[in-house]
C-alpha cells in the first residue's frame, strides 16, 4: 500500500493590459525592467526567475531567446 500526498492545485492569473501597438514581448520586457533597481539587478531578478543571467540580459536588450525563457518570465510575473 502506497500513501499518496495530492497536493492542492493552485490557480494564478494575470491581466495583461497591452496598448494598440505593443507586443507581448514589448510588454514582457517593460515589465521586467520596471523590477530593475540600483540594488536589485539583472543578476537577483535572473536568480529569482530562475533563468541564466545572460538569457535575461539577452531579453533585456532586445535579442532573441527561447520559449522556455517567456515561460519563465510569465511565471515570476504572476507569483508577484
Amino acid at each position: 500500500m502506497y500513501n499518496l500526498k495530492l497536493s492542492k492545485m493552485t490557480y494564478r492569473s494575470k491581466t495583461v493590459f497591452l496598448n494598440l501597438d505593443e507586443s507581448f514581448t514589448e510588454w514582457l520586457r517593460r515589465e521586467l525592467k520596471d523590477q530593475l533597481s540600483n540594488r536589485y539587478k539583472i543578476v537577483h531578478l535572473a536568480e529569482d526567475m530562475g533563468v541564466p543571467n545572460i538569457t535575461l540580459y539577452r531579453f533585456l536588450h532586445g535579442k532573441e531567446v527561447r520559449t522556455p525563457f517567456y515561460d519563465s518570465a510569465f511565471k515570476y510575473l504572476v507569483k508577484k
